[in-house]
């Protein structure tokens, strides 16, 4: 059988998880051109690059500067990518950006708006260019948090996290995900947003968005002609200096890319049933609040289920 030669493309790759999820690829994958992005400054980091993993490396790897809010840049570098490779085969939608929460009518607002901007509307940017490249049997990694699940929720009633919950779960389209995360920043524009049972946190919002996007795209997937096309949502239970992590069991973003990457990289049906369209976290568990979830619109599978380490 002939060696196939593959394209992979990770945002926020400059720094952190990004970096050394995009860093693995190019140590792993010797056939693969990895394309990693950042909003900021990508001078220097091919060379970076080079030097911890070889000279060969650095033509493996392709710095280029997008920010995933700007529609124009995502499409040029997907013609690019498309025009040389003919489409895409592992996506993973790292970039994103956390503020501390100000509960403050003059700032509230503007974290909404930034947060939303980048982890929510800028994955769909990039998730929506590509879409039609996807090749069969690509993965996609959208990356979540442990902020994105229910429990993370902070100051409010169980009855408000239950309807929060269902707020998400009822959602069984894009068109009504969006228009939810709509009606959420114009709740916290108009300073109602507590009143409308919303968190204090938009980062959480952003994330709880991610995981339900990521099955609604799951099933898109699934009803296309092309084969085995996988997405999930995945936290690497990496350091974050800014988030309350105490009750987790961290790890270092060298061991979190190492997941990350295999979840990115898993061969076609190499595993049997593989979770599509689902919730990992916390050391591999897969996270969803049904009692299973179907594969491939076949196999039903009670969760947890534990997924390999690397």
């Amino acid at each position: 059988m002939p060696r196939r030669f593959r394209v992979a493309l990770v945002t926020g790759a400059t720094r952190g998880i990004g970096f050394n999820v995009g860093k693995e690829m190019v140590k792993r994958m010797p056939l693969t051109t990895t394309h990693m992005t950042s909003r900021h400054n990508v001078g220097g980091y091919q060379a970076i690059l080079g030097m911890q993993l070889g000279a060969a490396a650095r033509d493996r790897a392709k710095f280029v500067r997008m920010d995933v809010r700007d529609l124009e840049a995502v499409n040029e570098l997907k013609e690019k990518i498309v025009k040389k490779f003919g489409g895409l085969d592992i996506l993973v939608n790292n970039a994103g950006i956390y503020h501390v929460p100000n509960k403050s009518l003059s700032v509230f607002p503007k974290q909404v708006q930034e947060i939303l901007g980048i982890n929510y509307w800028g994955t769909k940017n990039v998730i929506g260019s590509f879409f039609p490249h996807f090749k069969p049997h690509s993965r996609i990694v959208n990356m979540t948090s442990n902020l994105g699940h229910i429990m993370s929720v902070k100051n409010m009633e169980d009855e408000l996290k239950e309807a929060l919950r269902l707020r998400f779960n009822s959602c069984n389209n894009e068109f009504e995900l969006d228009g939810l995360l709509l009606k959420f920043q114009r709740d916290a524009i108009q300073g109602t947003w507590r009143k409308e049972g919303w968190p204090s946190c938009g980062y959480t919002v952003s994330k709880m968005a991610i995981n339900a996007y990521t099955r609604i795209l799951q099933r898109q997937f699934d009803e296309d002609d092309r084969e085995d096309l996988v997405v999930n949502a995945v936290y690497p239970c990496t350091k974050h200096s800014k988030i309350d992590q105490s009750d987790m069991k961290i790890l270092d973003d060298e061991e979190g890319a190492r997941f990350v990457f295999y979840m990115a990289s898993v061969k076609p049906n190499s595993h049997g049933v593989f979770p599509r369209g689902a919730v990992i976290w916390n050391n591999s568990r897969v996270v969803d609040n049904r009692e299973g979830y179907t594969y491939n619109n076949k196999h039903q599978v009670k969760l947890p289920l534990e997924i390999p380490q690397v």
